[in-house]
This record gives C-alpha cells, structure tokens and sequence, in this order.
C-alpha cells in the first residue's frame, strides 16, 4: 500500500461507515497498526483489497481525487464522490501571509499564523506545529519565527483530521458525507417530533 492509498482509504471506510477499529479487526492487527499502515504506506499489499471484499464496498466508487484548491498545502488529495473539495480545500480561506508568520497587533513583532485560516493568537485561537506538513517532525514552539515553521490552529487542525465540512445551515462542523450538521438534524427532527 502507498501513502495515497492509505489517504484514499481512510477516507473510503469513512464513507462506507466502517471504523479502523473493525477494520483491523479483519486483517488481524491493531487499530495503531492499521492507523500508521495507512499513514505511512506500509504494511500487506492486498489491504484494501481484503477491506474491500469483507465490507463490500469499492474505494473507487466512493472517492474520487481532489483538484487542490488554490494550492492547499492541507489537501488531502482525496473526497467523497460528488464533493466539489476535500474538507480541507473546503474550509480555505485567502491565504496567509508567508511562512504562516502575521505582525502581531500592535505592529511590533511577528507571530506565527495557522496555515489554513490565517489567525494567529491574537484572534483567541491555539496554534501548534503542523506536523503533517513538516514530515512528521517535531517542532517546538519556540521555533515559531524559524524559517519554514508551519503552524495550524486547534480547529483547523481537528476539521483537516476528522475531514469535516462547514454546515449550510449554521456554519458548523459537519462528517463529509452529510448535507448538515448534528444540532441542524437535532433542530430539525425535534421540530418535526413536536409537530407531530
């Protein structure tokens, strides 16, 4: 299995409802293998095909590739079929300033800035290392004016990994694969249990 692959498949058991944990539990491994399998482009040749079979879906006919909007580093190369983006190229917004550095609010200094939204702390959010834009290096913090230090905000960070979209509706969080987020569908079926 390749990097792409393990992208390409993460993202298809998504889709298809099937967690890493039953997923592992059909190639005789554990979660954390299967995880770091798919992240890193190790492990048996034949896995997605094994998925495949014993979950009876096709990763072809639930992914297709994505066009990289903008040039976004975050990309993940992969969403749900019929998805215009990944959620990743989703959630872009104008691109930040170089090096993911702003000057801070009083014009000062310079700060770090999340790669993907462009805040920086002085806008209230937490920003730590992108590690998967950095080959998985560790970075410490204080290295934050280093030259090609990338940062990325909690929320960014949690929307690139769990591949969430924004909600139509209210601006939240949504799973990719849905038209809406949890509390509109909450919003939605109460309103219609109480009309009922």
């Amino acid at each position: 299995m390749t990097i792409d692959e393990g992208h390409k498949l993460r993202l298809a058991l998504r889709l298809a409802g099937v967690t890493q944990a039953r997923a592992a539990q059909v190639l005789n491994a554990r979660q954390t293998q299967l995880s770091a399998w798919m992240a890193l482009g190790k492990g048996p040749s034949d896995v997605v095909q094994r998925l495949e079979e014993a979950f009876g879906f096709r990763s072809d006919a639930l992914v297709d590739g994505c066009s990289r909007r903008g040039g976004n580093v975050l990309c993940h190369g992969y969403k749900a079929r019929g998805a215009p983006f990944c959620a990743a190229c989703a959630m872009l917004v104008e691109a930040p300033a170089p090096l993911g550095l702003t000057l801070d609010g009083d014009g000062a200094g310079q700060r770090p800035s999340c790669v993907s939204c462009g805040r920086s702390e002085a806008d209230r959010v937490r920003l730590r290392p992108a590690r998967m834009l950095q080959g998985g290096n560790r970075v410490p913090f204080t290295a934050g004016l280093a030259p090609g230090a990338v940062f990325i905000c909690t929320q960014c960070r949690n929307a690139h990994r769990h591949q969430l979209h924004r909600c139509p509706d209210c601006d939240g969080w949504m799973r990719a694969g849905r038209d809406r987020c949890h509390r509109c569908a909450l919003r939605a079926g109460g309103g219609d249990a109480g009309a009922a």
